[in-house]
């Protein structure tokens, strides 16, 4: 009966581990910097059909200190070498640390916009 149980377990302990590594990784029940940054670096990857690794040498994200508890606002900025008047920012967003969605973030009026 003990050997039923243990092979009854494992398939279920397996399926338990690989529901956990699909999700992206929290902190204290919400979305952690780490797991936003390549949320959004992925989402907005497939949106301008560039790779995830990013444009030319890369990309980071820039968190904003408008960010609270439930919003990363974030700047996604390129990695390149600006020579003159140019700027690295790709975009601002606003990032729900709750249920993972991506929006615009306008910056002008400080507020969360629509969601990519």
């Amino acid at each position: 009966m003990t050997i039923m149980r243990i092979y009854l377990a494992i398939p279920l302990t397996v399926l338990v581990f690989a529901a956990t590594l699909s999700k992206p990784v929290v902190a204290g029940g919400r979305l952690s910097k780490t797991a936003s940054c390549l949320l959004l670096k992925k989402k907005v990857a497939h949106l301008q059909s560039l790779p995830e690794t990013g444009p030319g040498t890369g990309w980071f994200c820039d968190f904003s200190s408008l960010s609270g508890n439930r919003w990363f606002v974030v700047a996604l900025r390129s990695i390149r070498a600006c020579n003159g008047d140019c700027s690295n920012l790709m975009g601002w967003y606003a990032i729900n640390r709750r249920n993972f969605e991506i929006h615009s973030y306008d910056i002008v009026h400080l507020r969360v916009g629509p969601p990519l």
